[in-house]
């Protein structure tokens, strides 16, 4: 996928987003006894605030930026997880499987004159004929 195909969000929600973000950070840092850095991140989300009302536009390179930033930690965060839940929980369980003898698709070759699975006649299996 071409960044420029991706639909970024509007300037106006990005800087109210980032507005909240950075007073979130603001009262947190204000509780633990960290006041300077409290101001300055006030300060801030402040300004994202002025400029998200008054003129949304400036905010656009900061937009692309952050979703340039997003994309990138898609493509480094997406491969490590999805290797973690493979190598974490399918690999344990098909060794287990296999140290048990398990085979559930039926993929071992046993000598016999045909594969198919005979089924005894039921009421189920006749359901779909005459369906019309």
């Amino acid at each position: 996928m071409k960044f420029s195909e991706i639909e970024l969000p509007s300037n106006r929600k990005f800087g109210i987003f980032f507005t909240a973000v950075f007073t979130i950070v603001a009262v947190y840092l204000y509780y633990t006894n960290t006041t300077k850095w409290s101001y300055i991140f006030c300060g801030v989300g402040l300004a994202f605030l002025v400029v998200s009302i008054i003129k949304e536009e400036a905010l656009l390179p900061l937009n692309r930026l952050w979703m340039k930033f997003g994309l990138l930690l898609g493509i480094v965060v997406s491969p490590i997880i999805l290797g973690i839940i493979f190598f974490g929980i399918f690999t344990p369980i098909a060794t287990l499987m296999r140290i048990f003898g398990r085979d559930e698709l039926h993929l071992r070759l046993k000598k016999k004159t045909t594969y198919w699975i005979r089924r005894k006649e039921t009421e189920e299996n006749n359901s779909f004929k005459n369906q019309f």
